[in-house]
């Protein structure tokens, strides 16, 4: 069979349609990897250009920086009450009418108060947009959810990198113009995908959301199973009549709800997102000897070539394995160029010997980070939580999860202050090593599990015998009602 061929079939027959709705849905993270990296050109070409606007110290660079992720958790609240009420894929559409005004603000802006308006503008996008990743886990089967949800991380990927290029070659405006088209695509081309069915069923259009499978799995049969697996789920919910106050405080969205905040908590502290926001000046802080714009393309190049090969490997291995992997090489390497580091900061008059060591330790950094605690904690949110509160809890999570990233970007220049840059970089290995333990004992595999699975293994306190991360029972969250106020609390237990 010709390579055009099995093209054919692959559309015709395969996943070829799903594959188009996840790209598509998942395009909207490139305006927000735009987001991310802009500040790592911006901040450097206002430094050089101070005609136009002079920056007064480093509290303003790092509000500059910072104010890109600090509206990001009110985007993720306003995401999960959008993607519950209007549906995921209109969701997605509303999150780029931001990306567009933020972009215009950063383009015409004479000010700084225009920068902060335009930062804070995508920062809400950035935030809103994240209902991508409950539309693809909702769309795609056990088998291909994993290569089509690490989408998302190699489309943000890649606007990080357009960024830093962009950077490199144009003036910072119009960068921002360029990045409007981005917006434009995603708001077009999600305008011609089907709306979720998961929540076509969650509002009993059950013919709808048969017709949606049935484009999806090009199969009748398996679009029929599909709406009766749904259907069946939702009998349950009704005979057992379980409200959503019992499914909210319930172990099937507890113990997913601290698992997932505790892994985005060790992953910012490990300072992926912080190297991200500040990349060219973290080269400059090195001392590198080579342009710092190069150095950081070198970096963007390198995140969006792992983050295809994590796509791939994702699928294969599994989540947990690769956190694991992914947080023993980015120990190993952040210890290396912090030691580097605080050698020749206690011997500063000392020439230095192979100066490209940071650089390559940052290079190999990115690298074990992209395998899989960058990726893997966003493509666990779309997986872990129930259908009913899929969308309002994935949001919450994000909304915390983006209230870390911005705590730790706003404070870089501040620790670095107190710790020195090497001091930063050990703390940064520290949570690395930290993060293996939590991904080695408490850590839950998805890998080829279907979404009602996962459910059900977090619901029932035995073992299902097909998921492994709790079932050495490392803690117990009990959630509770108090009698007296009939507010739900969480009793958590310790086991030694």
């Amino acid at each position: 069979m010709g390579f055009t061929q099995q093209v054919q079939k692959f559309w015709e027959f395969g996943a070829g349609h799903t594959a188009l709705a996840a790209f598509c849905a998942h395009s909207v993270s490139i305006s927000i990897g735009i987001t991310q990296g802009y500040s790592a050109i911006l901040l450097p070409q206002l430094e050089e250009d101070p005609d136009f606007m002079i920056i007064k110290d480093s509290e303003e660079e790092s509000w500059i920086a910072s104010l890109g992720a600090v509206t990001n958790p009110i985007g993720s609240v306003i995401s999960g009450v959008l993607a519950e009420y209007f549906g995921r894929r209109r969701s997605i559409q509303i999150s780029i009418i931001p990306f567009l005004l933020g972009w215009l603000c950063l383009g015409f802006a004479t000010d700084i108060s225009w920068l902060y308006a335009g930062r804070l503008i995508t920062g809400i996008a950035g935030g809103m947009s994240t209902a991508c990743y409950t539309y693809v886990s909702e769309i795609s089967t056990p088998k291909n959810r994993g290569i089509f949800q690490a989408l998302g991380p190699i489309c943000a990927s890649f606007g990080i990198l357009f960024a830093y290029v962009l950077g490199y070659l144009v003036h910072w405006k119009l960068v921002s113009f360029i990045s409007i088209v981005f917006g434009l695509f995603s708001l077009i081309s999600i305008q011609f995908l089907p709306e979720s069915p998961g929540y076509l069923m969650r509002k009993n259009k059950s013919t709808e959301s048969f017709n949606v499978f049935l484009w999806l799995r090009r199969n009748n049969a398996e679009a029929q199973a599909e709406v009766d697996k749904y259907q069946l789920k939702n009998n349950d919910v009704l005979n057992t009549k379980v409200n959503l106050k019992d499914i909210y405080f319930g172990p099937q969205t507890v113990k997913p709800f601290f698992i997932l905040i505790t892994l985005f908590f060790l992953q910012e502290l490990s300072g992926i997102y912080t190297i991200l926001f500040y990349a060219v000046s973290f080269f400059d802080e090195a001392n590198l000897e080579m342009d710092k714009y190069i150095a950081s393309i070198i970096v963007g190049v390198i995140r969006f070539t792992v983050s295809i090969l994590a796509a791939v490997l994702i699928n294969k291995y599994g989540r947990k394995i690769l956190c694991i992997f992914s947080n023993v090489g980015m120990a190993a390497t952040m210890l290396l160029v912090a030691g580097y580091m605080k050698y020749y900061e206690v011997n500063q008059g000392e020439e230095k010997v192979f100066s490209i060591l940071p650089l390559v330790g940052v290079i190999f950094n990115v690298f074990f980070s992209m395998i899989g605690m960058l990726p893997i904690p966003w493509i666990l949110v779309g997986e872990m939580f129930p259908l009913e509160v899929r969308p309002i809890m994935s949001g919450i999570v994000i909304c915390i999860a983006q209230i870390y990233i911005f705590i730790f970007v706003k404070i870089y220049s501040n620790m670095n202050q107190v710790l020195n840059f090497s001091g930063t970089l050990f703390l940064f290995a520290g949570a690395s090593v930290v993060a293996l333990v939590f991904c080695k004992f408490i850590l839950v595999e998805t890998k080829n599990k279907s979404l009602s699975e996962i459910e059900k293994y977090f619901k029932k306190d035995t073992d299902s015998g097909n998921l492994k991360g709790f079932d050495n029972q490392a803690f117990v969250i009990s959630p509770e009602i108090d009698s007296k106020t009939n507010d739900g609390i969480f009793r958590v237990e310790i086991n030694s």
